[in-house]
Parts: C-alpha cells; structure tokens; sequence
C-alpha cells in the first residue's frame, strides 16, 4: 500500500493534499500497483441473533464473545479466497480486525433510505452528509497517514427504490446538472442523479480536505431501475444483480458463452458503456426452505437447495468471467445469515419463509444459549473457484 501525504495541523483543522489511492481504474478491471485486481468479494454483516446493525454500530464497547466472532468470519472470508469485504455501517472494531488480518480491501457503503420521497431535501441531503462524516471517522480510528484504509471504493447509495427516484425527479424538474469539485453530473441529468454526485462530491471533498485521501466512488443500481438511473460520471459502475432478479425486472439477450439471461445482461450493461469499469456489488441465492423452487439456471428468490445455492454461485462466477464484455468481478451477499432483516423481536429466530434471512455462506446455529456458525457448501465452492485464482 503506497499513499504519498502530508499532514500539517493548523488552527485545530487538518489541511493536507490529495494522496494517491491504492486502487486504479481500467476500462474493464482495477488495478492494483499496476497488478490486475479481480473482485472476489463477500459482504459482510457482523451482526448475530438479538442484534441489529442500526444498534450495534453505536457500541464501542463490543462484548468479547463477538469481536471473537468477527475474528473469526473475517479469517473464514479470507480463507474462501475473498480478496475484497463489502462492509454497510460496523463498529470500529470490523476495522480493526480487518486490518489485523491484512490482504483484505474493502467497499465501503454510505446508506440512503431508499424509500425517502424527496432525495433534494435539504434536511435530508445535511444527515446524510452526517452520516458520511461518522463512517469515515470510525474508519480513521483505525488507519493513518502511515497506514491507510485498504478501501477499494465507496458505494455512496445502493438501490434506491424506483419510487424514491420517481418522486424526487418529479418534485424537481429545474434541477438537471450537479457542478462539484470532484464529481459533476453533467447537464440533462435528473435530480435524482444531480443527488447522487452531490453526495459523492461531499464524501470526497470532505474526505481530501480532513484525511488527505481520496478513493474511488460509485452508485449500486439493481434491475428494478437500471432504466432509471445514469451514473456514469462517478468512477465506476455497480450493479447489484441477482439472477432471478434479471429474469423478472430485465430485459436480457442470451449470454454469448454459458447462455444464461444473467450473462446476457450484464453484457449489455457494459456494452452500453465500454470503456466505464462495471462491478456487480452484489449477486447470491437464499435458501429459505419455505420459498417456492424454481431451480437452474435463474435458481429463484429463496427455495434453493444449499447444494443449489453452490452451483448457482458458480454460475454467476462463470458467467462473469466468461462474459464477452469484461465484467471487474463480484461480491457475494452474503456471509452470514441476516436473522435481524425484520427487526430485533424477530432476530431470534429464522423463519422458513423469510427469505432475506438465508442468503448466508455460512449459517447460524443455536448452541445452548450461545450460537455457532455452519459453513454450507456454497463456502467450499468459492474456495475452490478463488483459490485457484491466487497470484
């Protein structure tokens, strides 16, 4: 890891220039000290039975049953082969294991409420600046000018709901263009869009003028409004696309290679800007027993066998990597089963029908009062695919 900064103090503010980031950007790849950079990623939420991120985020104080947990899966990502941890908002301690446990990069995703009416809102548009203030401090911490957060790039948004983006560009017509230090939206963008390099603009205004550092930004966008949004002028393209997501919301060509309707349209995502890196930020398949099975090639939303969740992951690998236009990798949603998707009563137990709760590589499992975690076989598949992919 190579940055070049300088630090002075002055009048209790920090005022340092720009240093360069770890990673660079190709038209098809990231680079990495001038080494391709392939994205083999897993997100990451640290969050066990009787919690809840939106809580356990505040805490500094994390009990040590649970930092050895995060331990833990932090090596288990690791040793599926995982170079890149797509990580939402977590305690500073997620940082610090992170960088105990080097050779890992990180996405960073700043959240907006994707059912927000009006993303322009003034009051709006000041918390979420907020927010992107306090992750970066939980991340600053941690690392320093000496030793620099590993962060691959920032997901400033991710799947605001076509509603969201319907009602802010209705409720602002006169707003067509964004004109920022960093990041612009160019004229004839929508408000919605105009939002989005506002934000992003922020992050890395704020970020150069506190830290010194500036890392790459993108927008995650999902089938569901694909057609909706442009965000070309951030520095790359994110997609999260999930399989039986294209086969309901999109329309695709048949993949040049394995043939799929997944391959097909991520094809033409990137063909329609060839030289703009796109990375899909998130593609899995749930296993919840209680959803109905539809089985390869789309798999469907929950109602997969763990068997079937394997051998669909290595079809979107295979998809990815075979994909006639270059595609920068993917990030598997996710490690852990989220038991905390509908609320802190609810995170004790997981239903068989709720489908948000089974996207895990690795399951929890009641133990006495405590839990354990139980990798599936889609773990052992990526390990196979990854590992052979080690320099």
């Amino acid at each position: 890891m190579k940055w070049v900064a300088a630090f002075c103090l002055c009048l209790g503010s920090f005022v340092a220039p720009v240093s360069a980031a770890e990673f660079e950007l190709g038209d098809d790849y990231f680079f990495q000290e001038g080494e391709k950079f392939l994205v083999k990623g897993i997100v990451y939420v640290p969050v066990y039975p009787g919690e809840v991120p939106w809580e356990l985020v505040r805490k500094t104080d994390l009990p040590e049953p649970l930092k050895a947990r995060i331990r833990r899966d932090i090596d288990d990502i690791k040793g599926a082969g995982a170079n890149t941890i797509r990580l939402w908002e977590v305690p500073v301690f997620v940082y610090e294991a992170l960088k105990d446990a080097g050779d890992l990069a990180f996405i960073q995703t700043i959240w907006f409420d994707p059912s927000q009416k009006d993303l322009q809102n003034v009051s709006y548009k000041r918390r979420c600046q907020h927010a992107i203030r306090l992750t970066l401090s939980r991340i600053y911490s941690v690392y320093s000018e000496e030793e620099p957060p590993p962060i691959l790039g920032f997901i400033v948004g991710s799947e605001l709901s076509r509603a969201s983006v319907e009602s802010t560009d209705d409720l602002h017509p006169e707003i067509s263009g964004y004109d920022g230090k960093y990041i612009s939206a160019p004229k004839g963008s929508t408000a919605t869009e105009s939002f989005i390099a506002e934000i992003a603009d922020y992050l890395k205004t704020y970020q150069t003028e506190r830290y010194g550092h500036t890392h790459l930004v993108s927008y995650a966008n999902e089938a569901r409004t694909y057609d909706l949004l442009d965000t070309t002028f951030l520095d790359f393209r994110s997609f999260n696309a999930y399989s039986y997501a294209v086969l309901e919301y999109a329309q695709a060509d048949e993949g040049s290679a394995t043939g799929t309707l997944f391959q097909g349209w991520l094809e033409q995502l990137k063909r329609k800007h060839p030289n703009k890196l796109l990375l899909v930020t998130e593609t899995g398949l749930s296993v919840a027993p209680g959803a109905e099975h539809y089985g390869s090639p789309d798999y469907g939303y929950g109602g997969n066998t763990p068997e079937e969740q394997a051998t669909g992951l290595e079809q979107s690998w295979r998809d990815i990597t075979t994909a006639s236009s270059p595609i920068a990798g993917m990030v598997v949603h996710e490690y852990l089963d989220a038991w905390w998707k509908f609320g802190k009563e609810d995170s004790l137990e997981q239903s068989p029908d709720d489908v948000e709760e089974w996207f895990g590589l690795a399951a929890i499992e009641k133990e006495g009062t405590n839990f354990k975690t139980r990798l599936r076989p889609a773990y052992a598949k990526l390990q196979e695919l990854w590992s052979a992919l080690a320099p």
